[in-house]
């Protein structure tokens, strides 16, 4: 199944947060974000997918029709039982709160301290959740999720909902 290398995700503003995802799934699918089932927890998008986002610039290349083998744009709903560190090659790491050094671990490789990323501003390039939904093939601030899709999220949930966008996602484990 094609994976898309640019993705937006929605995460929960609490990291230890996880969803029910078959019941988050129902809620969407009957708001219409989600469209027909492709593979467990993955979908198409949904009738109303296009009002849910405001889309920058002049003319968003979004490809709705599943396509084997190129480029379109999937949701996958995922919660996990303890929280992950989603990042990807955008990710922009802040320097070593000891030294200085720019990290690109949770380590730093200059003076070995370790760093708290639940304490970081990643600002939109990485995150830490038990749970998101993910949006493929959205690069980087094409897709902004409106007002109704977040309150949705939130009144479902009881959590206010958060963006990031990933190139090529990589998912860590972080001991929590």
């Amino acid at each position: 199944m094609w994976e898309a290398e640019f993705k937006l995700y929605l995460y929960p503003d609490n990291p230890e947060y996880q969803i029910d995802v078959d019941r988050l799934t129902l809620q969407l699918k009957k708001n219409a974000l989600l469209g027909k089932t492709l593979s467990p927890y993955r979908y198409a998008t949904g009738e109303k997918f296009l009002s849910l986002f405001t889309f920058m610039g002049c003319s968003p290349n979004i490809e709705l029709e599943p396509q084997d083998d190129k480029p379109y744009c999937y949701i996958e709903i995922e919660s996990q039982n303890k929280p992950r560190f989603i990042s990807g090659k955008n990710t922009k790491y802040p320097p070593c709160p000891h030294c200085k050094e720019k990290l690109s671990a949770q380590i730093c490789t200059n003076c070995n301290q370790s760093l708290d990323f639940t304490k970081v501003n990643w600002r939109k390039s990485a995150f830490i959740s038990s749970s998101w939904i993910c949006i493929g093939n959205i690069y980087e601030l094409e897709a902004i999720p409106n007002d109704q899709l977040l309150n949705t999220l939130k009144s479902e949930t009881g959590s206010t909902w958060k963006t990031a966008y990933i190139r090529d996602t990589q998912v860590t484990n972080i001991g929590a």
